[in-house]
């Protein structure tokens, strides 16, 4: 494993000649350029990661958005890429990010022998993935290769099969692992409730294993009850990242504070870096980490990916860092554990996104949407709810407009971007809805100041 990654001097050398950290660069290195680095760095001690710049999203897809419509010859950007699509809330197409296509394969290989390492995948699995695949996602492909790295065998269900149609395959294939996003699962845990019990007893299900936004305690409850005592896993990455750490409960226990979940990083793979919230705008707190077990905001650089790096990126999430309890000890081998770190996720910073049907949809976005003025959007709410038969979350747009003039769109115009905005499809249609108000009587208030709130969270 050790042999398929890069050092940290390697990923800062390239970083020092690359226009995402760089700004008088103007295209990424090329072959030459990249062998050159790693001369330079060959003898290097490794160096101190703290006193990086860090880097944040809407900085970093500044540059991406740049690069991916420079059609030069000389822009190494558009070659040999693997491209991840990420969501963000942007409307339209969605953004992406572009990874030397070995490296996305070999990241693969690697992060499947992590899973069977530590025990969340067997060899004589059968998995059923949910996964989205196509309008530009590739969440399918990349599940099903981890799967089938590890060693299991995988069926590729995708999105558009209904839950009446996944059950069948589940029982029909003697299926033992079921995997897709947060919501998915839920939708199918509510599907089985409803069959007769001679069908539910034909469904072998003993693991799960989820993705996207964390699963509530009220969720995997109602997992449990639906499927018995039944193992549940989950995988973390993201488009920039790729996989980079998972959760066993088994290894790392099950008594974390309420809306946390550990998850295992391997530290040769991705430099997890814990820093006070306040180093978003505050430069003098990006160089000083949080103290082992504090929470602060999580910041990465990925040991994988070297020709486009990921250096002290700033994920938007919550976390803090412990050590790997006992329980480790007999699971991972003696070689691998010095290596591996709990990462313990405490959910996004809300100070810049929410989660919804595995989308992540950024504030900024949403004001720019709504203050568009042929919208006419005089006010808006947005409230994550919960549906009352199942714990999967609901998304309501509140909205009061304008009365209607020459210059506004008609109402229908106004659905139509909002739905491409929060990308509903069919599957996820029933969990969306938006209702136009006349007046600010039925807005969600603050208790203190009865102001309305933009942004109301049931659901967590």
């Amino acid at each position: 494993m050790v042999d398929k990654v890069y050092s940290l001097s390697q990923v800062l050398g390239v970083a020092k000649i690359h226009p995402i950290y760089n700004p008088s660069v103007e295209y990424p290195p090329d072959t030459d350029a990249i062998q050159e680095v790693f001369e330079l760095t060959a003898a290097e001690k490794e160096p101190d990661l703290s006193v990086q710049p860090v880097l944040q999203k809407e900085d970093l897809y500044q540059v991406i958005k740049r690069l991916t419509n420079d059609l030069n010859p000389k822009n190494g950007y558009r070659r040999s890429a693997y491209i991840s699509t990420t969501g963000g809330g942007s409307g339209g197409l969605p953004l992406m990010f572009a990874t030397d296509a070995k490296e996305n394969r070999t990241q693969r290989e690697v992060f499947g022998t992590l899973l069977k390492t530590c025990g969340v995948v067997e060899s004589q699995d059968w998995v059923l993935t949910m996964h989205t695949s196509g309008y530009l996602y590739r969440s399918l492909d990349l599940i099903s290769e981890l799967f089938e790295n590890a060693g299991a065998s995988v069926l590729c269900a995708g999105s558009r099969m209904e839950p009446t149609e996944v059950v069948r395959a589940l029982m029909h294939y003697h299926v033992n692992v079921l995997t897709g996003d947060s919501s998915q699962i839920i939708q199918i845990m509510h599907h089985i409730l409803t069959l007769p019990d001679y069908q539910r007893e034909q469904i072998s299900l003993n693991k799960v294993v989820y993705t996207s936004e964390p699963l509530t305690e009220a969720q995997r409850g109602h997992i449990i009850a639906t499927l018995g005592p039944v193992q549940i896993f989950s995988i973390l990455g993201s488009a920039e990242a790729g996989p980079y750490a998972l959760s066993n409960p088994q290894i790392t226990g099950e008594n974390t504070p309420p809306g946390t979940r550990d998850f295992i990083i391997d530290t040769r793979l991705v430099r997890v870096e814990i820093l006070d919230p306040s180093a978003v705008h505050d430069v003098a707190a990006r160089s000083t980490l949080m103290p082992e077990s504090k929470s602060g905001i999580i910041v990465l650089t990925s040991l994988q990916r070297l020709r486009n790096p990921l250096v002290r990126y700033i994920t938007g999430d919550m976390g803090s860092l412990h050590p790997m309890p006992e329980a480790a000890v007999g699971v991972i081998p003696d070689a691998e554990r010095p290596h591996f770190r709990v990462l313990r996720l405490a959910g996004r910073d809300r100070r810049f996104s929410f989660k919804w049907y595995g989308e992540h949809f950024e504030f900024h976005n949403i004001v720019r949407l709504m203050q568009n003025a042929k919208f006419g959007i005089l006010q808006w709410q947005i409230i994550l709810g919960c549906l009352d038969s199942a714990p999967q979350a609901t998304l309501e747009i509140r909205l009061l407009r304008a009365a209607a003039g020459e210059d506004l769109l008609p109402q229908s115009t106004l659905v139509e971007s909002l739905e491409e905005f929060f990308y509903v499809f069919p599957e996820n249609r029933t969990l969306f809805r938006i209702k136009f108000l006349n007046s600010l009587e039925n807005f969600e208030k603050s208790s203190t100041g009865n102001k309305v709130m933009n942004f109301v969270d049931r659901f967590n």
